[in-house]
Protein backbone atom coordinates (compact mmCIF):
# COMPACT_ATOMS: atom_id res chain seq x y z
CA UNK A 1 0.00 0.00 0.00
CA UNK A 2 2.42 2.25 0.54
CA UNK A 3 3.63 1.89 -3.38
CA UNK A 4 0.21 3.99 -3.58
CA UNK A 5 0.84 6.64 -1.20
CA UNK A 6 3.78 7.31 -3.01
CA UNK A 7 1.97 7.83 -6.68
CA UNK A 8 4.25 5.04 -7.97
CA UNK A 9 1.73 2.66 -10.38
CA UNK A 10 4.32 0.17 -11.35
CA UNK A 11 5.57 -0.49 -7.77
CA UNK A 12 1.84 -1.16 -6.78
CA UNK A 13 0.80 -3.25 -8.75
CA UNK A 14 3.85 -5.64 -8.40
CA UNK A 15 2.75 -5.47 -4.84
CA UNK A 16 -0.87 -5.80 -5.79
CA UNK A 17 0.26 -9.28 -7.17
CA UNK A 18 2.23 -10.12 -4.28
CA UNK A 19 -0.82 -9.51 -2.32
CA UNK A 20 -3.43 -11.68 -4.89
CA UNK A 21 -0.04 -14.34 -4.94
CA UNK A 22 -0.22 -14.60 -1.18
CA UNK A 23 -4.12 -15.12 -0.92
CA UNK A 24 -4.60 -17.51 -3.31
CA UNK A 25 -1.92 -20.09 -1.98
CA UNK A 26 -3.98 -19.09 1.41
CA UNK A 27 -6.47 -20.04 -0.05
CA UNK A 28 -5.57 -23.08 -1.31
CA UNK A 29 -4.01 -24.18 1.92
CA UNK A 30 -7.22 -23.64 3.54
CA UNK A 31 -9.11 -25.34 0.87
CA UNK A 32 -10.93 -22.61 0.03
CA UNK A 33 -12.35 -22.50 -3.32
CA UNK A 34 -11.96 -19.15 -5.54
CA UNK A 35 -15.36 -19.18 -6.57
CA UNK A 36 -16.48 -18.87 -3.37
CA UNK A 37 -15.18 -15.83 -2.74
CA UNK A 38 -15.74 -14.38 -6.11
CA UNK A 39 -19.65 -15.05 -5.11
CA UNK A 40 -19.30 -13.54 -1.76
CA UNK A 41 -17.66 -10.37 -3.14
CA UNK A 42 -20.91 -10.52 -5.61
CA UNK A 43 -22.95 -10.93 -2.98
CA UNK A 44 -22.04 -8.28 -1.41
CA UNK A 45 -22.42 -5.70 -4.71
CA UNK A 46 -23.95 -2.34 -4.08
CA UNK A 47 -24.12 -3.22 0.23
CA UNK A 48 -22.12 -0.66 1.88
CA UNK A 49 -19.40 -1.71 4.40
CA UNK A 50 -21.03 -0.52 7.31
CA UNK A 51 -24.29 -2.20 6.29
CA UNK A 52 -22.17 -5.68 5.44
CA UNK A 53 -20.81 -5.29 8.57
CA UNK A 54 -23.62 -4.60 10.58
CA UNK A 55 -25.72 -7.61 9.06
CA UNK A 56 -23.11 -9.91 10.54
CA UNK A 57 -22.78 -9.17 13.64
CA UNK A 58 -26.33 -8.58 14.30
CA UNK A 59 -27.94 -11.60 15.95
CA UNK A 60 -30.29 -14.10 14.14
CA UNK A 61 -33.77 -13.07 15.84
CA UNK A 62 -35.05 -16.49 15.01
CA UNK A 63 -37.65 -15.40 12.60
Amino acid sequence: MIEAVRGDPAGFASESADLLYHLTVLWAAAGVDPATVWAELERREGVSGLAEKAARSTPDQGS
